[in-house]
């Protein structure tokens, strides 16, 4: 029955290409939704705000879902699963593909001409702008150690790369096993060093996160995390994007795609958010600005100011 309500769906998708409107924009969440309302709610009103229809789909799609489909402009996916689903799909309309790590982007079965019609918001930060967070918020730290594993390894190269540029000492150690974690991770951390931790399920999940906040901690090595949840379990700082900004940031190249009939090139989020844990910081010695300081010289330090 899916084999054939794919089948169902690519056919429609690619004999309705030709009747999108403009101005109609589809919204494709996956089925776990609430993780992402923030998001489309951000999309919504920013695509809203210059008369541009929009409808909603929650996953999985039907047969019958394609044909509304191809009456869109533009198809707004949210996550890495609903990605692939769409770029399976090979619709014919503008896709922007959103809250994926880039990694998951770059697998996605993409054709050159899909250049200028399909793009994407990444989730996760750029290299440059970790390797600056740490520069301005530990000064005095030089060695990064990077923990990755197979999802991460493309992010933990640039981050690597990144460091040096910046004149630190980065230590990579890749696993591609969670029973490797503990082990690699001891090795890693011999040499007390800031933990610069990357979105991979294979090291960073539920089962392992307390371990290696602890294993850190005992190593009197802060570790700098990709979300708030992070700094709530016993990270030092985070650096991350919030749904909304991503949602918000969509909905301003869903305008300029649906105005131009061309998406802007693949990015990362442009705004982005700072916490801190201030116990962790006087725990570990560590003289901590504020996360609106930090912030706001990060911004400075991107725009050149």
């Amino acid at each position: 029955m899916a084999l054939l309500l794919r089948t169902l769906l690519l056919l429609a998708l690619a004999l309705g290409g030709h009747q999108a409107h403009a101005g109609q924009a589809c919204l494709v969440m996956p089925e776990e939704a609430g993780a992402f309302s923030e998001a489309a709610e951000a999309m919504g009103a920013e695509l809203r705000s210059a008369g541009h229809r929009l409808q909603t789909f929650l996953g999985p799609l039907r047969a019958e879902d394609a044909t509304t489909l191809n009456a869109c402009a533009l198809i707004i996916t949210l996550g890495a699963r609903t990605a692939h689903g769409i770029a399976a799909l090979a619709p014919r309309s503008l896709v922007l593909h959103t809250l994926l790590p880039r990694s998951a982007y770059e697998r996605l079965p993409l054709r050159p001409e899909d250049a200028r019609r399909v793009s994407a918001i990444f989730i996760d930060q750029p290299a440059s702008r970790q390797i600056e967070l740490l520069r301005i918020a530990l000064p005095e730290w030089q060695r990064v150690a990077l923990l990755v594993g197979p999802e991460s390894l493309d992010m933990g190269q640039r981050l690597q790369l990144a460091a040096r540029d910046r004149r630190l000492r980065p230590a990579l150690a890749q696993i591609s096993d969670e029973s490797e974690l503990y082990p690699t991770l001891q090795r890693t951390l011999g040499e007390p060093g800031i933990l610069l931790a990357v979105p991979d399920s294979t090291v960073y999940n539920n089962r392992t996160i307390s371990n290696i906040l602890l294993t850190a901690y005992h190593q009197r090595s802060p570790v700098v995390g990709f979300s708030p949840a992070y700094v709530k379990a016993g990270a030092l700082l985070a650096l991350y994007s919030t749904p909304a900004q991503v949602g918000q940031q969509a909905g301003e190249a869903g305008r300029l795609g649906l105005a131009t009939g061309t998406l802007p090139a693949p990015t990362a989020p442009r705004h982005f958010r700072i916490s801190t844990n201030p116990y962790v910081a006087r725990s570990l010695g560590i003289q901590l600005e504020d996360p609106g300081t930090l912030r706001e010289r990060l911004e400075r330090s991107e725009t050149g100011q």
